[in-house]
């Protein structure tokens, strides 16, 4: 008998913990009146709520309809923010994105001064005795290859994060020759 009252009590309390999980994921009513906020850092994106074009960022205390959506943010041609959102009723509706884009530069600096450089097999530029900064470059891996005046050469392998300039010293000093 204690065995039954103590499945019966487990039971109960599965049945209340899931029907509030239930409860908080269940979308807004759709189709009432609300306002939404929508802020980027920085400013200036392109904002779609359900497909439609809001305008630019940042959208402040605009009249929508409650309902669950999804919210796209456009920079630059890249869409940064794809994320489905609940717009309540009555409610304060404030999103606040961070939004970076996926591109970056990397700064080489060669040893000796005067070589040649190769991103990913592909000819960017040379040195010339000042660093080089190769601009937009795709988030992610890529292969900075020097080959230098002395016949030497020297290669690394640099994580491109977006908005940001990586440095990159190769010293094909004593590395080997091409």
């Amino acid at each position: 008998m204690k065995f039954l009252s103590k499945l019966f009590a487990f039971s109960a309390v599965t049945l209340s913990f899931c029907a509030t999980v239930a409860m908080a994921e269940e979308p807004p009513p759709r189709g009432q009146p609300a306002k939404v906020t929508i802020l980027t850092e920085p400013s200036n994106s392109e904002v779609y709520l359900g497909g439609e074009l809001l305008g630019k960022s940042p959208i402040e205390n605009r009249s929508v309809q409650s309902g669950r959506y999804t919210l796209i943010v456009v920079d630059q041609g890249y869409e940064l923010v794809n994320k489905r959102v609940n717009i309540w009723p009555n409610k304060d509706n404030t999103f606040n994105f961070g939004t970076v884009i996926p591109k970056g530069h990397v700064e080489i600096t060669t040893k000796p001064g005067k070589c040649y450089i190769y991103v990913d097999g592909d000819n960017a530029d040379r040195t010339d005795g000042a660093p080089l900064t190769v601009n937009n470059l795709d988030a992610g891996d890529h292969l900075i290859r020097a080959e230098c005046n002395n016949g030497r050469a020297a290669e690394q392998l640099v994580k491109i994060e977006g908005e940001k300039t990586i440095k990159v010293l190769l010293d094909a000093s004593k590395g080997k020759r091409y």
